[in-house]
């Protein structure tokens, strides 16, 4: 009678107990990239990032291997509330990224491979942790520039510039002199 008493109590407290299990999942679209670009291009890639799990997430993405540094995201943090289940494609509460990716200056024919990351951890005020991340790969081939002047970066042309213009300068000053009249020479003086 005492056992049965017992255990009577224990399975009411094990049913009682309630078990709280939270998932955090995140899912990238597409799952691969490969283009092709000429050198010094700049081109935008649309992802879709949607969240799996079953709490909201915050998202911070990142690039790895040789595209860091090459890309700028918009936005590089967002919130993303859970998928309905069944999860299917194209995500319903999924939010798009721009990829901003600027091909480096190559005078080859030039691979770069990489990862365009999206990790995810528990939203501010989420009393669930944990965390997540998901790649897509990304593959661009940079062709050689068509013309000479896409070798030169920015400072280059703004240098070539201001010498043309001094040259320009100097060229003008000089005919005003002569036209007015105006010599100017360097005499060494002697003692």
């Amino acid at each position: 009678m005492v056992m049965n008493k017992i255990l009577l109590i224990v399975g009411m407290f094990l049913i009682s107990i309630s078990l709280v299990s939270a998932s955090i999942g995140v899912g990238i679209s597409p799952s691969k990239v490969s283009d092709q670009v000429v050198s010094k291009q700049e081109k935008n890639y649309t992802f879709t990032i949607y969240n799996t799990g079953d709490i909201p997430v915050l998202i911070k993405m990142s690039a790895s291997d040789e595209l860091e540094g090459k890309v700028k995201f918009y936005p590089e943090e967002l919130s993303i509330i859970p998928e309905p289940e069944p999860h299917r494609l194209p995500p319903v509460n999924g939010k798009d990224v721009i990829v901003t990716v600027k091909a480096p200056v190559s005078r080859d024919l030039k691979k770069i491979t990489g990862h365009i990351v999206a990790t995810a951890g528990a939203a501010p005020g989420s009393s669930f942790g944990g965390s997540g991340a998901v790649a897509s790969r990304f593959e661009l081939q940079i062709s050689p520039p068509k013309h000479f002047w896409d070798y030169m970066t920015d400072k280059q042309i703004i240098l070539v510039n201001l010498l043309i213009l001094l040259v320009i300068i100097i060229f003008i000053v000089r005919w005003l002199m002569k036209k007015k009249g105006i010599h100017f020479a360097l005499v060494k003086e002697e003692e």
